[in-house]
């Protein structure tokens, strides 16, 4: 096993538990653009996805939350095919997988391999897919599974320190390019 995971059963979730199936639904409005929410009918996808719990733990251990904010976990083997689907080749270069090491892909963090039990391939948590999930709904869901991952300190931080990085992210409203080719005056 590798030492970013610990192996548990616990019923307590916490920050960092993976649960290899969720189901998710996502809203859409399908091929209709409606003027008035109210009239308009919306409908969800439901999506079954792996997920890594990000609301922390000491939120859970004290009751203060009745939603979950989970993550999307996608194996290193699906992601490469969806990126090739739809044209991103960059994915596969050993540049991007550096860039990856190195927590520089903002929307991405790599989760280690485990040879298990449980066992869990290359993988990384895709922060543009977050989901609101009850705790209920969760906790179930942990039940059922049995042995689950958890990350382990210093690794639960870590993906912490991703999530936050990638949320507080800030768009300038100006380029500074042109400092590429500034001289300081002699």
């Amino acid at each position: 096993m590798s030492d970013w995971y610990e192996s548990t059963a616990d019923p307590n979730l916490e920050q960092g538990d993976i649960l290899p199936t969720l189901t998710a639904l996502t809203p859409t409005m399908g091929n209709h653009e409606v003027e008035d929410e109210r009239e308009g009918t919306i409908s969800a996808i439901a999506e079954e996805t792996a997920g890594i719990i990000l609301t922390q733990t000491c939120d859970l251990a004290q009751g203060k939350v009745d939603q979950l904010l989970v993550a999307q976990v996608v194996t290193w083997s699906d992601l490469i095919a969806t990126e090739s689907a739809k044209g991103n080749e960059l994915v596969k270069s050993r540049k991007f997988r550096q860039k990856l090491i190195e927590g520089n892909i903002p929307n991405l963090s790599l989760l280690h391999e485990n040879s298990g039990p449980p066992a869990l391939e290359w993988s990384v948590v895709n922060f543009r897919r977050l989901y609101s999930l009850p705790v209920q709904y969760v906790e179930l869901k942990a039940r059922h599974t049995g042995d689950r991952l958890r990350l382990r300190s210093p690794y639960r931080e870590h993906l912490a320190q991703a999530f936050a990085r990638y949320i507080m992210r800030v768009g300038l409203p100006h380029s500074a390019d042109a400092f590429k080719d500034y001289s300081p005056p002699k």
